[in-house]
């Protein structure tokens, strides 16, 4: 069972755009606490189990909305295993609890939320997989939901383009950022270059676009087929997210730098911090 923190109720709700962090008496105390979480993430997490850890993350925060203010950033993908979108989520979940229980007994016990580990771990799995290293600007201090969230808040994988960013636009989430994160596609053996490499092939793949590669044999037409997700390849059709998709193409320090600050925005996407 997932250990239940303290929760602290804050002066505030904090919002979505808010870098927020709890507060430790010293600098020294959340270096202690970082050091802590690090360890245990590299203790637990396998590079073959990046993947799952990574779409943990997307799962997790996906749920928000901004008309309702609910949802997000929370660890309520715990009690949201049965949805026929979360199949497979297991995997990264059970390697982020190893993680999370091997806290006990260090300066992190009960001052990390699962929320936090979670978002931790989504980061690691980027570093370890040969993306760039930011675990240690993630905050800290969430508070975990003790219940699912809302029903029927994930993108199908069927949605055109423009669908696609007018379903993150109700999350508060741009189309920059929606391209930015769909890069983490290129881990999880999609068929975008290597499976455990976070690199910008993803985008690569996108722009010489092998679905519709002419006179394609039987062979190549088939593989092709097992290329990344429908979405993907309607994402590519659309003319605002193919600007984006074309510039990570050509510059994967670009596609870094945006993919980060991304990712710190949607895991504080609903979050309440202590």
């Amino acid at each position: 069972m997932t250990r239940r923190l303290r929760r602290v109720k804050s002066a505030r709700r904090r919002n979505s755009t808010d870098d927020a962090s709890p507060s430790f008496t010293r600098d020294s105390d959340e270096d202690a606490v970082r050091r802590a979480i690090r360890a245990a993430l590299e203790a637990k997490v396998v590079k073959t189990k990046c993947p799952a850890v990574l779409r943990l993350v997307f799962h997790d925060a996906g749920t928000y909305l901004e008309s309702a203010k609910d949802g997000g950033m929370n660890a309520s993908v715990r009690y949201e295993l049965n949805r026929p979108e979360s199949f497979g989520l297991k995997r990264g979940l059970n390697v982020v609890k190893s993680a999370y229980d091997a806290l006990d007994g260090t300066a992190a016990e009960g001052k990390v939320s699962f929320a936090d580990m979670i978002s931790c771990a989504g980061a690691y799995a980027v570093e370890f997989t040969g993306g760039p290293s930011f675990m240690e600007r993630v905050p800290l201090g969430r508070i975990d939901a003790d219940a699912a969230d809302p029903e029927n808040r994930m993108p199908e994988q069927t949605l055109s383009g423009k669908d696609m960013r007018e379903h993150f636009a109700r999350s508060g989430i741009n189309t920059r950022d929606m391209v930015a994160l769909a890069g983490a596609h290129t881990i999880g053996g999609k068929g975008f270059g290597d499976a455990y490499t976070f690199d910008n092939a993803y985008y690569v793949t996108l722009v010489a676009d092998p679905w519709h590669k002419p006179n394609m044999t039987k062979d190549e037409a088939a593989m092709a087929e097992h290329i990344g997700l429908p979405s993907d390849q309607y994402m590519r059709e659309d003319a605002e997210s193919m600007k984006w998709i074309k510039r990570y193409a050509n510059d994967q320090d670009a596609f870094f730098t945006d993919f980060v600050d991304a990712y710190l925005r949607l895991t504080r996407l609903g979050a309440d911090f202590a």
